[in-house]
């Protein structure tokens, strides 16, 4: 059977800044989809887990050529977190080992609710071992699928809503009431959210007006049959304030929206370990021409060292300076990171950047979170497009 149109790749935009911040790998054929497959199939929960980590596996080495500066959001069930986990870890390795020595994506496991069983208990702990794995967590169709008690105890990295809630949003106040719920648990214990399917501008304003900051759909970008991210960006006039005043948003909203943190400008970093030579960070931001710096890290995830592109060339394009740095470790280049907490409001991170070394007043932030490690870096001009209101430059 053809491979042809098997899958296919939908960005997820950035609502802020209008810029790609994942691709979602979906599975376009009915034969690949758990919950066509599982009415016309008797199969246990086994049966069930095999299958949709085996087509996640497919999903993930259909594509070529991978963006590796934004995660690529993975679809499987919490049948499947909670029976093959073991196989669902295998995703990374497998497209390692396909990749060679070129740099591969973070993987996202979007998780879906459960078709046949998966005990809450039991989901808490297939999500602790994929997250020790390295993988991230969102919740996918959170507002049919996941409780409110299961989104603040295992706390993803992402809660989605799903598109016939978003379609429902602009006309239904019960829709309206869902997603406030959804939404106040998730800014409670600090998770984000995007909205899916988003067809229609009043969808679009609705979904802004709930907080919700990322999003994908058919007004926004179509799927694509590759998975790169180069020149993509959310069309103009869909950038906050350019929507017409004549289309107010119908959303009644009743609280002032929260002010804009680095989280919603957060970009995923170009990163390598802390003993990576100098020839692998050349490498790095040749592989990567939009990123303006490599970060170091150390085993823990932590920043060890910052690399900002122009200093860096600069460095290593003088008379001998490939040859005298190449095989050097990368860290006798680097400088301290300049840090803040990814919860940070813009206007402050703002300040402290402008407010130090002058030199580095351009340097991108590198995100933390609480416990320390690295989740992103924000660019300074994102900072000011945000706080002045201007559009983001291409």
């Amino acid at each position: 059977m053809s491979e042809h149109g098997r899958f296919a790749f939908e960005p997820i935009f950035n609502l802020v800044n209008g810029r790609p911040v994942g691709i979602e790998v979906e599975r376009s054929q009915a034969r690949d989809r758990s919950a066509v497959v599982v009415r016309s199939a008797v199969w246990g929960p086994r049966q069930l887990a095999e299958f949709d980590s085996g087509i996640a596996i497919a999903s993930v080495l259909h594509g070529t050529g991978y963006d590796a500066t934004v995660p690529l959001h993975v679809d499987v069930l919490a049948d499947t977190v909670v029976s093959a986990r073991r196989r669902v870890s295998q995703l990374q390795q497998c497209l390692r080992g396909r990749e060679g020595d070129r740099p591969v994506p973070p993987i996202l496991l979007e998780v879906g609710p459960a078709l046949l069983a998966a005990p809450p208990s039991a989901l808490a702990e297939g999500v602790a071992e994929l997250r020790a794995e390295g993988y991230g967590i969102a919740f996918d169709e959170a507002g049919r699928g996941f409780g409110l008690d299961l989104v603040a105890e295992l706390a993803p990295d992402l809660v989605k809503i799903d598109a016939g809630l978003v379609a429902r949003l602009p006309h239904d106040p019960r829709a309206r009431t869902v997603v406030h719920a959804l939404g106040d648990v998730c800014r409670a214990v600090g998770v984000r959210m995007s909205a899916v399917g988003v067809t229609t501008t009043d969808e679009l304003a609705a979904v802004r007006d709930h907080g919700i900051g990322w999003a994908q759909g058919p007004l926004l970008a179509t799927p694509r049959r590759r998975p790169s991210t180069v020149g993509l960006l959310l069309p103009v006039d869909l950038l906050p304030g350019i929507a017409p005043a004549a289309r107010p948003s119908p959303v009644p909203r009743t609280t002032p929206p929260a002010p804009p943190t680095l989280a919603d400008l957060s970009q995923t970093p170009v990163a390598l370990p802390d003993d990576a030579t100098a020839e692998h960070v050349r490498q790095a931001l040749a592989d990567h021409p939009q990123a303006g710096c490599v970060v170091l890290l150390d085993a823990g995830g932590h920043p060890a060292g910052f690399l900002d592109r122009n200093r860096f060339m600069l460095a290593i394009s003088g008379p001998f300076g490939r040859a005298l740095y190449a095989e050097r470790p990368a860290r006798s280049l680097s400088e301290a990171p300049r840090t803040a907490a990814v919860g940070t409001d813009v206007r402050t991170a703002l300040e402290r950047c402008l407010s130090g070394d002058r030199t580095r007043s351009y340097d991108d932030l590198v995100l933390l979170d609480d416990a320390g490690r690295c989740v992103g870096v924000a660019r300074v001009t994102d900072l000011l497009q945000e706080a002045t209101g201007a559009l983001p430059a291409a």
